[in-house]
């Protein structure tokens, strides 16, 4: 079931049921005073919506904002599990460098170390997991576009794309309109990868299935009371 949405989707990168159902809109139940402008409202269990009109108007700016960058000088991370398959797509159709594996200390600083990447530009799936990352970016002068939730703060991330970060059909989806768009912009042949592609087939994390059987013990005390 998607939510009921008031938006005009004229100018929208990919039909307004694509987000929905990808679950790209709905947030966490905590928000920070950074991400507040684009939340649209909070539901009745608390979890937090994006504005799709903002979603949409984000990754407009982040595709104009990536395209400006030579694809080799663009490294894309993930530390969070359900983001690693979509870096690693959109960097094969972009051309950029996907770090999908631990992010080791010094990537973007130290060049003594053999992981050393140079970077001019910096891509991260989840602010709260790729924290290093960032750190090194503000270090080295490297701009950081960020996919944040509502839980975000907004410190050295130059370009917020607002976004549930945790699903593995939304990233999939971030990186599919990405990847379409940024092709688009340059002029590549068509775009013909299925957001299929994009997701990821892993087990959820530990701590997402923690999370989710709270989430059915909650459920299921509020029917008992």
């Amino acid at each position: 079931m998607t939510e009921e949405i008031d938006v005009s989707t004229e100018d929208f990168l990919v039909p307004l049921d694509d987000y929905l159902s990808n679950g790209v809109h709905v947030g966490l139940k905590y928000r920070t005073k950074d991400m507040r402008e684009f939340i649209y409202k909070i539901r009745q269990d608390k979890l937090c919506v994006f504005d799709v009109r903002k979603i949409n108007d984000r990754l407009r700016i982040a595709v104009d904002f990536i395209s400006r960058y030579d694809p080799k000088n663009v490294v894309v991370i993930s530390n969070r599990v359900y983001g690693r398959k979509p870096i690693k797509k959109f960097c094969e159709y972009v051309g950029c460098t996907a770090i999908e594996n631990r992010f080791v200390s010094g990537t973007l600083t130290n060049p003594e170390i053999e992981d050393y990447v140079e970077a001019k530009l910096l891509i991260v799936t989840d602010p709260s997991s790729d924290q290093q990352a960032i750190k090194e970016a503000a270090l080295a002068g490297i701009p950081v576009v960020a996919i944040c939730d509502t839980n975000t703060r907004s410190k050295n991330i130059d370009l917020i794309i607002p976004s549930n970060n945790k699903g593995k059909n939304s990233l999939a989806l971030i990186y599919w309109i990405l990847s379409k768009e940024i092709l688009k912009k340059r002029g590549v042949g068509e775009f013909n990868a299925q957001l299929d592609d994009f997701i990821s087939k892993a087990e959820p994390q530990p701590y997402l299935l923690k999370m989710q059987e709270l989430q059915r013990r909650q459920r299921r005390k509020k029917r008992r009371g």
